[in-house]
């Protein structure tokens, strides 16, 4: 009985080793890098990259006006002069915002990543960081 376990597992590993090197390269591109937005700020300007952890489409307000929405689960990126912007973002149909100033850096990458679990219920949590 254990030979014919054996020679079960040795027939079984093969497949199974086969699977996973197959799958490995599907699994390595889905991953999660927020570290990469394929967006090089144009020359002269800065980049501001709405990065939305939330199921909200979520309207944005620079200096008053508003831009393209930032889809749920989604980024977008919105090219500026530098200097500091004031931003709003805010829940389509719902309560959650944010307000703050914002500096956009020549040539850089200004991310504000945006999730939900703030101290205040009605707020989004806004990490911001340069890239």
């Amino acid at each position: 009985m254990n030979t014919a376990f054996r020679f079960e597992w040795r027939r079984a590993f093969l497949p199974i080793v086969l699977a996973a090197l197959v799958c490995t390269p599907f699994l390595s591109a889905c991953d999660d890098d927020d570290d990469d937005f394929d967006h090089p700020p144009p020359p002269g300007q800065g980049s501001m990259i709405i990065d939305n952890h939330t199921d909200d489409d979520i309207s944005v307000f620079i200096n008053g006006l508003e831009v393209e929405e930032t889809k749920d689960d989604k980024w977008r990126a919105y090219d500026l002069e530098p200097g500091v912007y004031r931003v709003v973002l805010e829940q389509q149909g719902g309560d959650h915002s944010f307000r703050g100033d914002i500096d956009i850096l020549e040539g850089r990458q200004t991310i504000l990543e945006v999730r939900f679990g703030g101290p205040e219920f009605t707020r989004y949590d806004v990490f911001v960081r340069f890239d």
